[in-house]
């Protein structure tokens, strides 16, 4: 007798289980077991700190003992949210409090908090297009009409959210969330200008709504000038709630994000949330290690994705020079995006790819409302320097072989 998996459960799903619901899957990819592993932004295994994370929890299991396997603060370790005030000042002199912080398990749960919070079902939100694929399967579990703007060079364009803005404003309706990724955005590399992070902070007071900054890359710089976040032009009035992780800089395993917001919004935020706070255990594993070592380890996460991304761009170069492809050179995180020349057959592309061994993921899962096909990202972030310039070459190879990539010199 054949199994079949029982299919009346879909009959029962809840309204928002249903949003998306056999959509774009932001983690699809189209070579599985690559050699060259450019496809998701994982850290660098070989920057972890094996032996002084061995160290700090056992330090932290002598000092805690039993507090650190029970239940814990609602709103997060108090350490943990003490050492992101501290991170928030050594790196770009902000003063925040503990009571401005709840610890979420990851950044990406942070973001599903704030917009629980504020975005009910056909509220309109507007996002950057492209924009990070898991952040959109998130948004639209929650129903929302997203309305996409455009990102150049300067990231989001600001005149362009204005339109969005006054357009709904003369429908008789407003945008609750603005969803922006500031510094190195996800896919397409940009920072947001000085300039328009100005705009788009007060776009947020003269159109009455709220901007999500996410900032899972803002400490890997590696160069360029370090902007003030939104969070701090907007001086902590209430217009901007920011999403942060310790995943980029000391380990994703660890599932520790936040939320950085007037402390008058996170009951909002912590209704959510159930039991004794979010990983009491992994929260001072991290706390006691960083509290040793987050400037000279940050410091060295930089020149290891420096490294990377400078391979990575070198060997995409030596092949596609002269041909009609965009590159981008973002100044920190994790990814290059690239802008396929005319006439890429994607199809192709994706087997060439595959016979290559090289994973990437296509430019259509970052974009809300279609769009994309001729884009692709690679992250940087997994493979060492070596095999990010080995696969990169391979890459671009594939490129030129599956379509009209025509060298003009």
């Amino acid at each position: 007798m054949t199994n079949t998996l029982p299919t009346p459960f879909v009959d029962l799903l809840s309204s928002r289980a249903r949003f998306g619901w056999g959509g774009p899957v932001g983690t699809q990819r189209p070579v599985t077991n690559a050699r060259y592993e450019f496809g998701g932004g994982f850290p660098d295994p070989a920057s972890f700190p094996y032996d002084a994370l061995a160290e700090a929890t056992a330090r932290m299991l002598k000092a805690e003992g039993a507090q650190a396997l029970t239940y814990g603060d609602p709103q997060g370790y108090r350490g943990l949210r003490e050492l992101v005030c501290h991170k928030y000042g050594l790196f770009e002199g902000l003063k925040v409090e503990p009571e401005n912080i709840i610890v979420s398990n990851g950044s990406g749960h942070a973001l599903s908090l704030a917009l629980s919070a504020f975005v009910d079902v056909g509220d309109a939100i507007l996002s950057e297009a492209p924009t990070f694929s898991g952040t959109l399967n998130t948004i639209r579990r929650h129903g929302p009409q997203v309305l996409d703007v455009p990102v150049d060079g300067e990231g989001m364009v600001t005149s362009r959210a204005r339109q969005r803005l006054e357009a709904l404003r003369r429908e008789g309706r407003r945008c609750k969330v603005i969803y922006t990724i500031d510094n190195f955005q996800n896919p397409a590399g940009p920072t947001l200008s000085l300039g328009r992070r100005k705009e788009l902070v007060e776009l947020a007071h003269e159109f009455d709504t709220l901007i999500l900054e996410d900032d899972a890359y803002g400490e890997l710089r590696f160069e360029g000038e370090h902007l003030p976040s939104l969070y701090a032009l907007d001086g902590g009035s209430g217009r901007v709630i920011r999403a942060g992780t310790v995943s980029k800089i000391l380990g994703a395993g660890f599932r520790l994000g936040w939320l950085l917001a007037p402390k008058e919004m996170i009951p909002a935020f912590q209704g959510f949330l159930f039991g004794g706070g979010v990983s009491p255990f992994a929260s001072r594993v991290a706390t006691y290690y960083l509290r040793d070592h987050l400037e000279s380890h940050v410091a060295l996460l930089v020149e290891v994705y420096r490294a990377k991304r400078d391979a990575m761009l070198r060997g995409l170069w030596e092949v596609l020079e002269g041909t009609d492809a965009e590159i981008s050179k973002p100044e920190g995180g994790f990814f290059v995006w690239i802008k396929l020349p005319a006439g890429t057959d994607t199809a192709r592309l994706l087997d060439l790819a595959r016979q290559a061994e090289v994973q990437f993921t296509p430019g259509p899962a970052f974009f809300p409302n279609g769009g994309g096909e001729g884009f692709i990202r690679l992250a940087y972030s997994y493979e060492p320097p070596e095999k990010c310039y080995a696969g990169a070459r391979l890459m671009a190879r594939a490129i030129m072989g599956s379509g009209l990539a025509l060298r003009h010199r």
